[in-house]
């Protein structure tokens, strides 16, 4: 099951309890889908202050305040860690059981660490080191505003990693901490970089893809991805959708989420845990359709994963595709749009799918 501050905040988040948070800033209004305002931690004669609308944090991109909802309540109002944690608690209605601001601390140094390291990331995407990954993306038929949109980067290694993070205030003391407990050194030609947030869309996580290979051994943690276990990809995107499709792979979630037909969640190859089960439950789905891909093994996986559906009090349902298919990401390349939107519709319950199995 996913911590109680990611359940709180996610929780909070679907209800936008930012703007209540932040209501008494000065100068607050609307800028696209985030909040922006003057910096209440510098003198400010105009907006800086950017409230973010899908994960608890803030940004001053003049004094470069940075943190999230529990912080900016410890430095704005002067209680402590506790009791920011119980006001949030208290909101989301949720009773947190324990929580180790230890944790927290080490929790929102990764996130802001990753933050960084992404924004770098995607701008490298797009250099001349970056090439080989961006035509990868091209080629696999990614249109200009689906990479964007994705947030796909390109990972130049290690040490050039670390001379920008210290171009960008990072000192060595907090790079030794931090930098070398979180990012794996051994992935270097995993350089096409996909994020990984938690269900309050917080950066916890990062996955390396090596375009030169095929299959599973393409992809490769370069982070410690155990803080996510319970939280499925994408899934703070579309939390407490009625409908939600499973599909099994980032690059298949990603490419759906991009085209917007559907609420999507991505799972790894074992298909939908306990764990991630649990979590899709907690925040309402009432039903998840599973679309795993084709094949015996994947076949017996879907049916397995919706064992795991029913017994959280949720529908599973199932989108079957024809076995000339590898994945949904296969489908929908080799097909038009209007292909997809036709086999959605073809939604079916367990005892469809078993008795379309058998003809």
């Amino acid at each position: 099951m996913i911590r109680d501050i990611e359940r709180i905040y996610g929780t909070l988040l679907s209800r936008q309890y930012q703007k209540k948070l932040f209501q008494d800033l000065e100068g607050l209004q609307e800028k696209g889908d985030s909040l922006i305002a003057r910096c209440p931690f510098h003198e400010d004669e105009h907006p800086t202050f950017i409230i973010y609308p899908d994960r608890p944090e803030y940004f001053c991109f003049v004094c470069g305040a940075r943190g999230d909802w529990l912080g900016y309540l410890q430095l704005k109002t002067g209680m402590d860690f506790f009791g920011a944690l119980r006001l949030l608690a208290g909101e989301a209605g949720i009773d947190p059981v324990a929580y180790d601001k230890n944790a927290w601390d080490d929790e929102l140094s990764r996130t802001i660490l990753l933050e960084l390291m992404a924004g770098f990331f995607t701008t490298s995407l797009y250099s001349p080191a970056g090439e080989r990954e961006l035509f990868y993306l091209y080629n696999r038929r990614y249109a200009m505003g689906e990479v964007e949109g994705s947030s796909f980067g390109f990972y130049p290694g290690y040490l050039q990693t670390r001379e920008y993070l210290v171009s960008q205030g990072l000192t060595d003391e907090f790079l030794d901490k931090v930098l070398d407990a979180v990012w794996s050194r051994d992935a270097e030609e995993f350089r096409l970089t996909i994020p990984y947030r938690d269900t309050a869309g917080r950066l916890m996580g990062m996955i390396g893809r090596d375009v030169t290979k095929k299959g599973p051994e393409a992809y490769r943690a370069l982070t410690d991805l155990s803080i996510l276990r319970d939280s499925p990809f994408l899934l703070y995107k579309h939390r407490g959708s009625e409908d939600l499709l499973v599909v099994e792979g980032f690059l298949d979630a990603l490419l759906v989420d991009r085209i917007g037909l559907i609420p999507v969640a991505g799972v790894g190859k074992s298909g939908l845990s306990a764990g991630q089960c649990d979590t899709i439950a907690s925040y309402g789905t009432r039903r998840c359709i599973l679309c795993l891909g084709s094949g015996r093994e994947r076949k017996d996986l879907m049916l397995k994963s919706a064992d795991l559906v029913e017994s959280r009090g949720m529908q599973a349902a199932f989108l079957p595709l024809g076995d000339e298919y590898e994945d949904l990401d296969h489908f929908i390349r080799a097909t038009e749009l209007k292909d997809f939107r036709k086999l959605l519709k073809k939604t079916c319950t367990r005892e469809e799918y078993m008795r379309g199995q058998m003809t």
